[in-house]
């Protein structure tokens, strides 16, 4: 013990100081940690407002969906920003009729009768949130509040495999008219629609159906008091690049040449492809082609009458979806010379007309390739051309040639020749007539 008076050893002057550091510091450790808690406590309370105010919110966009027309829940979705105490809230609110005896939740189940009641669901997210707040409920109409005129259409679009395919918009005009989408599950459900005949139009460009056609308009029907399914089926589309070539003999090379038409061709399924502005060319896109799980059967022609006899002029070919082909697929065709005479002498200028027997276009008519004579008198796309066009597709022809010279027009026309060869040319000589009936201002072809 330190005797009254004397000083504290030198070696002890720093204890005191380091006591109150360590002191401070445990302060300061205990200070952070209550404004730790104090913090985590606020955001809890923080979130807890959020969330309440989120519950509030959906429970009151459920009372305003039940305050409205039956109507107007039909197909509805809508969505809604709402700011409380500087938080952003984002309400979506839906309507779906639902047609299902059994009451399951599925608005694309077929039924016999109209809609059973209306499923009503409202969502509600904010930035700070953690799991939206769903509410659902159903409204049930009330006896007699539905017309019993009124019917329900449902559409379902899936894949050749059964894939469903969402995203598909969708619109209809009749009686009345109606517009949406296909969900998840590839269904769409459009109630209490007028019945009636409605022109169902769906909308793609990625997508093609059997007929090799973009999704294009289709009818469907909507009966009084009960519903309607309609299944579209569709597939991404695949492409390829067409060419076309003949040969002038049997065993001669073959050679490129202008065509405007390739058909294909699966026992399900069927279309023509022809050039953008369906003139003659060296080659074509066929697209959108469906891709069928069998080969497709290609030949050159826009009908099914282009049919080849011989195997020569068919290839078989099959497509995945969405594939999109760069070697180009060709296809053998016949090979025709028309001669145009006037005596012995070519004609050159002369119009030509082929009229395929066994091809009808769009308008039922049959299809016609028109030619000009060149200096020799043959067929080809004008009168300055070096050389004949000689392919075609396969098929039985009307042919006709007329010119005008010696102040008036001179035609002949044969009928029923078969060009089907795919090992010689066919050869015809139309001998323009001097006198007679099928000369003057009318003796013209077609």
């Amino acid at each position: 013990m330190t005797p009254p008076g004397r000083k504290t050893p030198p070696a002890e002057d720093g204890f005191a100081l380091i006591e109150v550091l360590v002191s401070a510091l445990v302060l300061a450790i205990v200070a952070a940690g209550v404004a730790s808690l104090i913090q985590a406590t606020t955001r809890s309370a923080a979130n807890e407002r959020r969330h309440s105010a989120a519950q509030a919110l959906a429970q009151e966009d459920q009372a305003r969906l039940r305050s409205m027309r039956l109507s107007m829940l039909n197909r509805l979705k809508e969505e809604r920003k709402l700011t409380i105490d500087g938080s952003t809230y984002t309400v979506v609110s839906e309507g779906v009729f639902i047609n299902n005896s059994t009451r399951q939740p599925s608005a694309c189940t077929a039924g016999t009768t109209a809609a059973d009641f209306v499923r009503i669901t409202t969502s509600v997210t904010w930035p700070e949130g953690r799991a939206p707040i769903v509410l659902r409920s159903i409204v049930s109409p009330s006896n007699g509040s539905l017309d019993p005129k009124r019917g329900t259409l449902i559409v379902t679009a899936k894949t050749p495999s059964g894939e469903p395919i969402a995203g598909l918009p969708l619109s209809g005009k009749g009686p009345g008219t109606f517009s949406g989408s296909t969900d998840s599950t590839g269904c769409a459900n459009f109630s209490d629609l007028p019945a009636g005949t409605y022109a169902l139009t769906p909308t793609s460009t990625t997508l093609v159906g059997k007929d090799g056609k973009y999704p294009h308009e289709e009818e469907a029907g909507v009966p009084e008091g009960a519903t309607q399914t309609k299944v579209l089926e569709y597939a991404k589309l695949a492409s390829i690049p067409v060419e076309f070539e003949t040969r002038l003999t049997s065993t001669g090379p073959y050679k490129a040449v202008k065509l405007d038409s390739a058909y294909f061709y699966n026992s399900t399924g069927e279309a023509s492809y022809w050039t953008s502005d369906k003139t003659r060319q060296l080659s074509l896109l066929a697209k959108p082609v469906f891709p069928f799980p069998s080969a497709i059967t290609v030949w050159a022609g826009g009908c099914y009458g282009n049919i080849p006899e011989s195997s020569t002029g068919k290839t078989s070919r099959t497509f995945l979806a969405g594939e999109v082909a760069t070697t180009p697929m060709k296809l053998k065709v016949p090979a025709f010379e028309v001669t145009v005479l006037s005596g012995s002498s070519a004609v050159k200028g002369a119009e030509v007309t082929v009229s395929d027997d066994l091809c009808k276009g769009e308008d039922e008519q049959p299809v016609v390739r028109t030619y000009v004579t060149e200096s020799g008198g043959h067929q080809a796309a004008s009168a300055t051309a070096t050389e004949p066009e000689y392919g075609i597709p396969s098929s039985t022809y009307d042919l006709c040639a007329s010119a005008f010279y010696g102040s008036t027009w001179h035609r002949k026309r044969e009928t029923n020749v078969s060009i089907k060869s795919y090992t010689t040319v066919v050869k015809k000589s139309l001998s323009l007539p001097s006198t007679g009936g099928e000369t003057g201002s009318k003796a013209r072809c077609p």
